[in-house]
């Protein structure tokens, strides 16, 4: 499902079924960036403690990597704030929100994570795109069927979005307080039912806001397994860089 895009530049990837409908997608890896230990090598957060003219040369790299012109990530705060992108002027520079809604061409929402779950969701009849940033907490809150709410109050039906959950930590490495699994009851096993499957519960959430099962995608990537590929905040002992993902709605 992730296509890298050049094996000899940095580990950029295209998500093949959303590019298969037409749309411009890239997920980050950890690789081929400048970023120096423990933020090695793509990291493309500047609010973790990195050097930020390394952060800006890895963001040179990946939109170069991945044709993107204009990206727009808010300041995510483990919320379940909505933020909306008609238009690619006069745009904030950024803003609070755990999700990104685009129905503009010519700019990618973006966002970024390093164990949370990255959700890209795509309308290919109303050219309608959106980037969720799906922690636990926003998962609780419920953000990845808040953003689907959204894009059908912008004329989408649910049973045309087609979703993706790429690379995020998963129920074998996700251990969580009782209390957290206590909330999470259903999506908990393993371990006296503390091992978290935050994108198990991220897809009944998909499913239930109208989603057909046919278009409900899943990486199967785990951060933690795979941590010589992905940023993990777990894996990395809360250090560490973060990888992103993005998506752009068709050009007309």
């Amino acid at each position: 499902m992730l296509i890298r895009i050049d094996e000899t530049g940095p580990e950029v990837y295209n998500v093949s079924v959303l590019e298969k409908s037409g749309f411009k997608t890239f997920v980050t890896g950890r690789l081929g960036g400048v970023s120096k230990k423990p933020f090695d090598s793509l990291n493309t957060s500047a609010t973790v403690g990195d050097n930020l003219s390394d952060v800006a040369e890895n963001m040179r790299r990946v939109k170069n990597s991945a044709g993107i012109l204009k990206l727009w990530a808010p300041t995510q705060v483990h919320g379940d704030k909505i933020f909306v992108i008609d238009t690619i002027s006069g745009l904030p520079e950024t803003a609070e929100a755990d999700a990104v809604v685009v129905t503009t061409p010519g700019i990618a929402g973006a966002i970024k994570t390093a164990d949370c779950a990255p959700i890209l969701l795509a309308d290919p009849v109303k050219n309608i795109v959106a980037a969720i940033h799906a922690g636990k907490r926003s998962t609780e809150l419920h953000i990845a069927s808040k953003t689907v709410a959204i894009m059908t109050g912008l004329g989408s039906q649910p049973s045309d979005i087609i979703s993706v959950i790429g690379p995020c930590i998963r129920k074998c490495c996700y251990e969580v307080d009782l209390a957290m699994a206590q909330d999470f009851h259903t999506f908990c096993g393993g371990d006296g039912g503390r091992m978290l499957d935050i994108a198990g519960a991220c897809e009944v959430q998909l499913k239930e806001a109208g989603l057909l099962p046919q278009n409900l995608h899943d990486s199967s990537i785990c951060t933690s397994c795979d941590n010589s590929m992905f940023f993990s905040y777990r894996r990395d002992g809360g250090v560490t860089g973060r990888f992103m993902s993005g998506i752009e709605a068709r050009s007309a």
